[in-house]
């Protein structure tokens, strides 16, 4: 994902700017005690992720990923605003029903 949003930044002219950005931000994939936060504010990503799926696709790029991420995000759809929400609940809203036991 990181490949094609610089291809992307760099084909619209704002490479540096991204790097820039990227540099000042800390990833908190090991912070599972932050996935109930993302859980509750992923109703609002999903859309975006969209809109970026469209904006990669109409510049030649690989659309999928973001696709992908929005897929992902909406399964948290009815998770909206729900900050209290235990870590095991929200990793197991990820799950399609065919794949729960």
């Amino acid at each position: 994902m990181a490949a094609v949003s610089h291809a992307l930044a760099t084909r619209h002219g704002v490479g540096a700017e991204l790097t820039l950005e990227a540099e000042s931000i800390t990833s908190r994939i090991a912070e599972v005690d932050y996935l109930p936060s993302v859980a509750a504010r992923a109703w609002r990503w999903a859309p975006e992720m969209e809109e970026i799926a469209a904006t990669l696709r109409s510049t030649g790029l690989p659309p999928d990923l973001a696709e992908a991420g929005a897929t992902v995000l909406r399964h948290w759809t009815a998770d909206k605003d729900r900050f209290d929400l235990p870590l095991e609940k929200v990793l197991a809203h990820l799950h399609t029903p065919d794949d729960q036991d």
